[in-house]
């Protein structure tokens, strides 16, 4: 694995209307946290680009030593609409304020609110109930749980769960578990084998999809298909963007139907106009039965929601947890909420995309013997980079293009998988993105 430079290095200094690298990277002074954190955390939170954030302000990452750089993660889909927006951290300061910092399961006018607010969104979707939790892997779990009883309450064998090789559900035990990295799973032995995983197709046609999805439900080799209680599907998996075939999706949520099983969308990542659309599964036009939201749900603070059929969610009469419905998270994501409806739109989000697929349409023929293909939708997009003239992911030559792109002022996240991942604000400017764009092309090109 490559390991980015902590060594100070003297970088071209920058000074642009959205980017300042004016110190060595790393900037010596911060070398002190780095290391500290180096020593006390775990190596997997020490593997992204060794800047020290001091704040955010909204596609902008500011160091404490006077760099800017523009900001292509959004923390990992979380600020959607931007770091900091001055409507979140009113409502959180106004929170806190109060003071109200927990309640527990105890009603506050807040969390109604927000559970309101999220059914009305959803209600033309089927929704009419919402657990609130704190963490994406938190509703996998949840909504394992619910899939299991729903199942099991119709046949006491009807307990297998379909999810997708490559797909990424979460940290915990079972979504690990449904997570399609098969070398992972030797750990999980203690769990019975009743997860089985349909492999990905990248040609787009429906029929096709429809065909490849009974193709591989035949050579699953489960004993009785009726014992299928859930499938659960990342709306567009997330190290790459990559979206499922539609007549694929469709066609698994008529299945479904027929058998009495449930369709679970993975909307951690990619909900909340994300990929252009309120959820990521509508570009496929079905409605799943559970919808398991996190991330960009509050724009900032920890904060999950599982969304269901009231007959769904029933089925466990023991839902709680202690921060569920936290009065200052709620407060965040009620204010977050507000702000993208009144200030996101499609045509906004379609404007961006344009100039992201015309670059992307560019690299691929400037770049052909790397960019092997790109895959994604709105404002997610995978750039998948390959050895010279093979299909090989080449993992080390992204690595250092995230660090050239940290030494020219621009965040990438580091998938580990040889993918270019963007994931800009919502809110970028235009010309932001493309001076974004610009930066990550000449990284490329000096890596040749």
């Amino acid at each position: 694995m490559y390991e980015f430079n902590l060594i100070p290095q003297k970088v071209p200094k920058v000074k642009t209307k959205y980017r300042n690298i004016q110190t060595k990277l790393p900037v010596p002074e911060s070398l002190e946290i780095i290391n500290r954190s180096k020593k006390y955390e775990p190596e997997s939170m020490c593997g992204q680009p060794l800047v020290v954030w001091d704040k955010a302000i909204d596609y902008q990452i500011y160091d404490p030593y006077g760099n800017i750089w523009l900001d292509f993660s959004s923390s990992i889909f979380i600020n959607n609409i931007g770091h900091g927006n001055s409507d979140v951290v009113s409502a959180i300061t106004e929170m806190a304020k109060k003071p109200l910092l927990s309640s527990y399961d105890y009603f506050t006018e807040i969390r109604s609110l927000l559970a309101e607010k999220l059914i009305k969104m959803t209600e033309s979707e089927g929704m009419d109930k919402v657990f609130l939790l704190s963490t994406g892997s938190e509703t996998i779990e949840c909504a394992l749980k619910l899939s299991r009883l729903y199942g099991l309450k119709q046949d006491s064998n009807k307990n297998t769960v379909i999810s997708f090789e490559g797909a990424f559900h979460g940290k915990t035990f079972g979504s690990q578990m449904l997570s399609g990295k098969i070398n992972d799973q030797n750990i999980f032995h203690l769990l019975p084998p009743t997860n089985h995983f349909i492999q990905l197709d990248e040609q787009d046609d429906e029929e096709y999809g429809r065909r490849l999805f009974y193709d591989d439900l035949m050579s699953l080799g489960v004993d009785n298909i009726n014992k299928i209680c859930a499938f659960f599907i990342e709306s567009y998996l997330g190290y790459g963007a990559v979206f499922h075939l539609t007549g694929y999706i469709k066609a698994m949520r008529e299945f479904a139907d027929s058998i009495g099983a449930l369709v679970i969308a993975d909307e951690i990542q990619s909900g909340f106009w994300r990929t252009g659309k309120l959820f990521c599964y509508q570009h496929y036009g079905i409605k799943p039965d559970i919808i398991c939201c996190g991330k960009a749900i509050s724009g900032s603070l920890p904060l999950s929601a599982v969304l269901t059929k009231a007959e769904i969610m029933d089925l466990d009469n023991g839902l709680s947890s202690t921060h569920s419905g936290n009065p200052v998270c709620c407060a965040a994501s009620y204010a977050n909420l507000m702000y993208m409806e009144n200030n996101i739109s499609v045509e906004m989000i379609s404007k961006k995309e344009k100039i992201i697929v015309d670059t992307l349409k560019r690299w691929k023929q400037k770049f052909s013997d790397r960019i092997i293909s790109y895959h994604g939708k709105g404002m997610v997009w995978g750039i998948f980079v390959v050895k010279p003239y093979t299909e090989i992911l080449d993992i080390d030559f992204v690595d250092r293009v995230v660090e050239r792109c940290f030494q020219k002022g621009v965040i990438l996240v580091r998938t580990g998988r040889g993918t270019i991942k963007l994931g800009m604000p919502l809110t970028i400017p235009e010309d932001a993105l493309i001076e974004g764009l610009e930066v990550i092309e000449k990284s490329i090109q000096e890596g040749y």
